[in-house]
């Protein structure tokens, strides 16, 4: 199976935020300030591809691109 050419079916992130707030909950009921957040994409040949969200707004939202 080939590589198809970017269409239709391209990942596009919304123009919304995808998470907001500033501080991680962890198991121990403790927070940790978040100081970045990503998204990891993992593609049919085994790759990862990180794409970082941009904080704005005390949200966390996809590049501009």
């Amino acid at each position: 199976m080939g590589s198809e050419p970017p269409g239709e079916d391209a990942l596009v992130l919304p123009p919304v935020p995808l998470a907001t707030g500033r501080l991680l909950r962890l198991d121990d009921e403790s927070t940790v300030a978040v100081t970045a957040v990503e998204l990891v994409v993992s593609t049919e040949d085994g790759a990862e591809h990180r794409i970082a969200l941009v904080p704005r707004h005390g949200a966390w939202w996809p590049p501009d691109r």
